[in-house]
């Protein structure tokens, strides 16, 4: 799996000038990608990444698009408390493109990322994320039974009433911004 299918074309040569030094001593290669669409084009974004974190902290602070597509990256590592922080970081930004990465994390298990998204929505680019998860109603429809089912497995007993628990409102969130239309 190439890294640069995760991303539009345009950013295809700073994806190729910031692969070498987010691999230089990686643990092993990203795992297989979920595929979804945006603006047209089909995404291949790795389910997990593996890099290691100082190479990984140390391509997030790469100025413009070169840190932000590593932080898209580092919301795909296998430790989920680098998966927040990257994520913290892209919702700082109104950037469209990474809207895939933030919202597949809507999915995940980890509530504190999910709470964590839930709480930046509202002032986020409404507008991007509604033209992705119209794109992707499939794929939307996946993370929320993803949701219930890590609901019903983890954290149940924390929340046993259903609507009290933040990954459904995140997702509820979500399917209201599904429903904006474009200006």
């Amino acid at each position: 799996m190439a890294e640069a299918d995760a991303f539009p074309a345009a950013w295809a040569g700073t994806v190729a000038q910031l692969l070498p030094a987010l691999a230089d001593g990686q643990l092993h290669a990203p795992s297989a990608p979920f595929e979804v669409q945006q603006d047209g084009r089909l995404l291949r974004i790795p389910v997990r990444t593996y890099y290691r974190r100082e190479q990984l902290l140390a391509c997030a602070q790469l100025p413009g698009d070169a840190g932000a597509i590593a932080l898209c990256l580092g919301t795909r590592h296998h430790d989920g408390h680098l998966r927040e922080h990257c994520v913290a970081q892209l919702l700082l930004q109104q950037r469209a493109w990474t809207a895939p990465f933030v919202v597949h994390l809507c999915g995940e298990y980890v509530l504190e990322i999910v709470e964590r998204i839930g709480a930046a929505l509202p002032a986020w680019n409404a507008q991007a994320l509604a033209r992705y998860l119209r794109e992707n109603p499939a794929y939307v429809a996946t993370l929320e039974r993803r949701t219930v089912s890590y609901w019903s497995c983890y954290y149940r007993h924390r929340y046993p009433v259903w609507d009290d628990y933040p990954g459904r409102r995140t997702m509820a969130a979500l399917r209201g911004l599904q429903d904006l239309t474009l200006r």
